[in-house]
């Protein structure tokens, strides 16, 4: 009931409660949702502040639950842009999001997986020793997504899905890129366009590159986008594929 929300940018809210703490809010997947479906409108509503309302209360607890954090690909424009939003605030009003960078289009960024959301951590969260959150956190997200699937489709574009939520941050599971169970033409291409299936095709194979593209193009413009941006796993990680 204390709370106060104000808008802070293009679908860019900060709700800051009675104590003072604030949460950062990113509503352009809402925004593509509702533009999809007008007459849902009070129901996405009644969700997000729902999430939100969730988010607040747990943010009240002293530590996040360590088996809970997980690792979440997000663009790093969004991550630019909740800096943007933050400007030149202090840690102690408005604390960052803890992520770090994976490569030039995507961010890690850590959340508490909850029964029905997942909330981002903060630098204000305890959540140990630092140099090894990122272990942690990919050592919690193989537990969680137990049955990975990988499904063939035209042109030599395979689907790669875990649990809906994150098959996204499957790019960060260096093992399964690795393994040689992911059999392409050249070097294995992906994109993560979006919440949702991976897609994977090889660096050698023209038609499954320009699919590759025009759905990654199409998925990234819709809700829960992150980037058009294919990439490449050489030399043990994923780059920026230059169409090489």
């Amino acid at each position: 009931p204390g709370a106060k929300v104000t808008v802070t940018g293009d679908l860019q809210t900060e709700t800051r409660d009675g104590s003072g703490k604030a949460t950062v809010s990113d509503l352009r997947n809402a925004y593509a949702l509702y533009l999809q479906n007008p007459e849902r409108l009070v129901a996405l509503l009644r969700d997000y502040v729902g999430v939100l309302a969730e988010t607040m209360h747990v943010a009240d607890a002293k530590a996040p639950e360590r088996s809970r954090i997980v690792p979440v690909l997000k663009s790093q424009r969004w991550v630019d842009e909740l800096r943007r939003a933050r400007g030149g605030q202090t840690a102690d009003a408005a604390p960052e999001v803890l992520t770090e960078p994976f490569n030039s289009e995507l961010a890690i960024v850590y959340a508490e997986d909850q029964a029905s959301s997942m909330r981002f951590l903060t630098t204000r969260d305890d959540v140990g020793d630092r140099a090894r959150l990122r272990n942690l956190a990919l050592g919690n997200l193989n537990r969680l997504l137990l049955k990975i699937q990988m499904r063939p489709g035209a042109d030599g574009v395979s689907l790669i899905t875990a649990d809906g939520v994150y098959d996204a941050s499957l790019l960060l599971a260096d093992a399964l890129w690795s393994s040689g169970q992911i059999e392409v033409e050249g070097d294995i291409v992906a994109a993560a366009p979006a919440k949702g299936p991976l897609l994977v095709t090889g660096s050698r194979n023209r038609a499954g590159i320009a699919r590759l593209r025009a759905l990654a193009a199409e998925l990234a413009a819709g809700p829960y986008g992150l980037t058009p941006a294919l990439f490449v796993w050489r030399g043990g990680k994923f780059v920026v594929f230059d169409g090489k």
